[in-house]
């Protein structure tokens, strides 16, 4: 049942790209209220840069981070799927590890192209820090994410093979500017500021319906 929402899931992705983006905007003109918090998140997003260009980012161990991510996303999306992980095997296709129960479905191959399961660990952790400090490793924690997610996207995995690039054009994309405006907006102000950010993400849609009443009912009074 799972794998009959790829497609429709890809389509809405798109259809529901300009609500993402005017959440962005709203959340860019909320910038001011929070400076301190959206220069540390900001800074944070300047370190993962900073490290990038370095050697590290060429390491067994950033390239091992990667993979157990990945084969971390995948397990629990299994065990949730009702496919139970059955041994973790050799990564010869620039894949996943995972070995599961039956042939899966897509969910539970792009999870980990849009499921920031780094972040979101990193994000525990920061719980310990000042609000500051935890806006500085979220910026580095969902900008590991996503440029984690365009280098595998860019070099090919298993998981894209059978995705199909096609799709994966049309969804990670916009699941993970999505993704990325829920981060900022906790970033800015907590779970408050999450819901902020859904709820404008639904205001384009107010905002078209209202401007259509309101030309319905111009027309109405015109006409009487």
């Amino acid at each position: 049942m799972v794998e009959w929402t790829k497609w429709p899931a890809a389509f809405l992705a798109i259809f529901t790209l300009p609500m993402t983006f005017y959440a962005w905007w709203r959340l860019f003109s909320q910038v001011s209220t929070y400076p301190g918090y959206a220069v540390m998140f900001t800074v944070g997003i300047g370190i993962f840069v900073f490290l990038a260009r370095t050697t590290f980012a060429q390491s067994v161990f950033a390239r091992r981070t990667v993979e157990l991510e990945r084969d971390l996303t995948q397990s629990i999306l299994a065990f949730a799927m009702l496919h139970p992980v059955i041994g973790y095997g050799a990564n010869r296709a620039k894949g996943s590890r995972v070995r599961w129960l039956g042939r899966g479905n897509w969910l539970m191959l792009a999870a980990p192209y849009f499921v920031p399961t780094a972040t979101i660990l990193l994000w525990l952790v920061s719980l310990l820090l000042f609000a500051s400090l935890r806006c500085l490793v979220l910026g580095f924690g969902i900008s590991y994410h996503i440029t984690a997610v365009a280098i595998q996207c860019q070099t090919g995995t298993s998981e894209v093979r059978r995705l199909g690039r096609k799709f994966c054009w049309m969804f990670l994309p916009a699941a993970n500017l999505f993704v990325a405006g829920l981060v900022a907006a906790y970033s800015l102000n907590g779970f408050t500021g999450m819901g902020d950010f859904a709820y404008d993400w639904f205001g384009l849609p107010r905002a078209l319906m209202g401007v259509v009443w309101k030309m319905l009912f111009a027309s109405e009074a015109i006409s009487d």
